[in-house]
């Protein structure tokens, strides 16, 4: 049985935020993708975060900050979200599942992340997809089988994972958390300070 890790999308452009909101300080000092891997990577066995093209020093930065972390470039990641995770999809072959993470995401309580692993550890669909819900409300990070890498690979646009969702719904194992930080995510400026 293969590791489950996360493979982390922060190639998107972002346009709501004004500028690249993935190197905007939090309250913390840290920038919004930095506290984001922060609660991530201690919360899997690996971590991929996809970047785009003239990423590189963004690259730099974290491999220094992260050593644990595997960066990888997604040469159309500005064609949509779908291309960035088909890109990451290409390179977790190894994992036994994936939690598909945004890279502008970092409230998550880490007791969220181990309950979502050990859901799909214990889960009784053989491919199980699971997902966390607040207050009936579907969230992130949603973890995917292996099963489902090579679809993954398929994907294109900006739909991301939500047309795999769909098409194996009975698959999808959503799990109840009190974790407010699965819906909260950041489009603009206003949201940093909103959400502290």
């Amino acid at each position: 049985m293969g590791p489950i890790g996360a493979l982390v999308l922060a190639g998107g452009q972002g346009r709501r935020f004004g500028r690249d909101k993935r190197v905007a300080e939090m309250p913390s000092g840290q920038t919004l993708l930095e506290a984001t891997l922060g609660k991530i990577i201690p919360a899997f066995e690996e971590t991929l975060v996809v970047l785009r093209p003239g990423d590189d020093a963004l690259a730099g930065i974290l491999a220094q900050k992260f050593t644990t972390l595997t960066i990888t470039i997604a040469k159309n990641a500005a064609l949509g979200m779908g291309h960035s995770l088909a890109h990451g999809a290409t390179m977790i072959h190894h994992w036994q599942g994936a939690a598909i993470c945004l890279g502008d995401m970092p409230f998550h309580e880490s007791s969220t992340l181990s309950t979502l692993r050990h859901g799909f550890r214990t889960a009784s669909q053989p491919y199980p997809i699971i997902k966390p819900c607040h207050n009936g409300r579907a969230g992130h990070p949603v973890l995917f089988h292996r099963h489902y890498f090579t679809a993954m690979q398929a994907l294109t646009g900006d739909e991301g994972a939500r047309t795999l969702l769909k098409a194996h719904a009975a698959a999808v194992q959503e799990i109840d958390v009190g974790d407010l930080g699965v819906l909260q995510d950041v489009d603009e400026p206003s949201d940093l300070s909103e959400l502290f």
